[in-house]
């Protein structure tokens, strides 16, 4: 069953744009973008707030050209930029839905910013699964789609990547798992690996070389140490003693007490990471020792990490010699409250930039956004830019989806490779108890390539 098509906006967004006619009606008004809305497709309710009446929802407005292809009433004459949005608007899970509208509110709030009024916006329900995203995904380049936006799963990416690459489609999709990315699917998201890459080159930065890892014993805590490892290694650095747990406050007190041993100036031969159980020769007791690390790794979060965290001042960690390094994750008010986190330091968006973002999606729609909501916001933008700079049908290029510069969107400086991965320019939080600061703010621009 096709999709209505129309023109529709959250009530608090709609309020705003009144607003802001309001304010400059003397000044032309242009026409904006479209959106093909949710309701009138099985399984979908339309988003709260949205209006379903009016001349926009009549049946005449749901309009597709001889191709098939949607074109809303108003943009008969004219050719629109088709870009497909494929989220999880019905499933199961009541904060994916969450998420999937919060997103698409995000996605809208961009194609307005980017006042195209050729731009179509074509969401499509994933429902959460696989079958669902490939299904979404024929259906949006069935309806004339240039580009694919989403979807939010791995597993939906995998899907949905099979349909968009035998079409020739690209697909700025919303999963950090690397394996899903390459040959026309773009993965902006935030993968782990930038957070750790950033975080030790600073702590490298501030003659910091030896280090501690304390990690869940996860899929996540496995890409996260062999991230840190690499990191470490290129910058000169050494990992003196790795520790892995399960995610349950009692398993996480032997690795904790064990790792706390090698905060000592030096940590005798028995205890090095590498002790092969084999006596030393005479006279080379003292040669090849490992001093302490200087830091620790500690790639946890929310309540968790309030438990894991005391524990290295329990067993007598000297936390204002020793440096914690986490994740964005780490970026919670509550932490600042955690004695043993004071100082710590993560790599996550700047601040600076993201809170103009957040101000105006709270302003629009009532609410401040979840964190993926920029990915959406981002992803529709570029898209409108790309359309709107290229009038021909090479503006979705590799080329220009891979501009080394980059590009500027919610969350700072990115770009995206043409194996699919995403480049972002990260900021330097620490932890302190009045609250997070920057203490080196993210890049403005990427370093030339060679």
């Amino acid at each position: 069953m096709r999709m209505d098509v129309g023109f529709g906006l959250r009530a608090g967004f709609a309020s705003l744009m009144a607003a802001a006619i309001v304010a400059c009606e003397t000044a032309p008004v242009r026409p904006g973008p479209s959106v093909v809305t949710l309701p009138g497709q099985p399984g979908v309710e339309a988003p709260s707030g949205v209006t379903t009446s009016g001349p926009e929802f009549d049946q005449e407005a749901r309009r597709y050209d001889r191709r098939g292809y949607a074109r809303p009433r108003h943009m008969d004459g004219k050719e629109p930029v088709r870009v497909g949005l494929l989220l999880p608007f019905s499933a199961n899970s009541a904060p994916a839905q969450k998420v999937a509208s919060a997103m698409f509110d995000a996605a809208q709030l961009a194609a307005f910013d980017a006042g195209d009024e050729l731009f179509l916006l074509i969401p499509k329900d994933t429902k959460g699964t696989a079958i669902g995203a490939a299904d979404a995904a024929r259906s949006a380049l069935a309806d004339g789609a240039e580009i694919i936006l989403g979807p939010l799963f791995s597993e939906s990416v995998e899907a949905a990547a099979v349909v968009t690459r035998a079409a020739q489609t690209p697909m700025i999709a919303f999963s950090s798992d690397l394996k899903s990315g390459g040959n026309g699917v773009y993965l902006l998201s935030f993968p782990p690996e930038l957070e750790i890459e950033r975080v030790t080159e600073y702590a490298v930065s501030q003659d910091l070389t030896r280090f501690g890892v304390l990690a869940p014993l996860t899929e996540y805590g496995n890409r996260v140490s062999g991230a840190f490892a690499e990191a470490v290694f290129v910058r000169g650095g050494i990992i003196v003693h790795e520790e892995r747990y399960m995610q349950e406050p009692d398993a996480m007190l032997a690795p904790a007490k064990r790792l706390a041993r090698f905060s000592e100036e030096i940590v005798p031969l028995e205890l090095r990471h590498e002790y092969d159980g084999e006596a030393p020769e005479p006279g080379a007791e003292e040669v090849g020792y490992t001093q302490g690390y200087q830091a620790v790794l500690m790639p946890e979060q929310g309540t968790l990490l309030r438990a894991l965290a005391p524990l290295l001042p329990f067993y007598n960690v000297d936390i204002t010699r020793v440096k914690l390094l986490g994740i964005s994750a780490w970026k919670n008010p509550r932490l600042t409250r955690e004695p043993a986190l004071r100082g710590g330091w993560f790599a996550a968006p700047d601040p600076e930039i993201t809170r103009n973002f957040e101000n105006r999606f709270a302003g629009a729609f009532g609410a401040p956004p979840p964190r993926l909501a920029s990915l959406a916001y981002d992803a529709s933008l570029l898209s409108a830019r790309l359309a709107a700079s290229e009038r021909k049908r090479n503006r979705f290029s590799v080329e220009t989806i891979t501009d080394p510069n980059g590009y500027f969107g919610a969350d700072g400086l990115f770009r995206l490779n043409r194996d699919g991965s995403v480049e972002r320019g990260l900021a330097i939080l620490e932890i302190q108890p009045g609250g997070i600061l920057t203490i080196d703010p993210a890049p403005r621009s990427f370093a030339p390539s060679f």
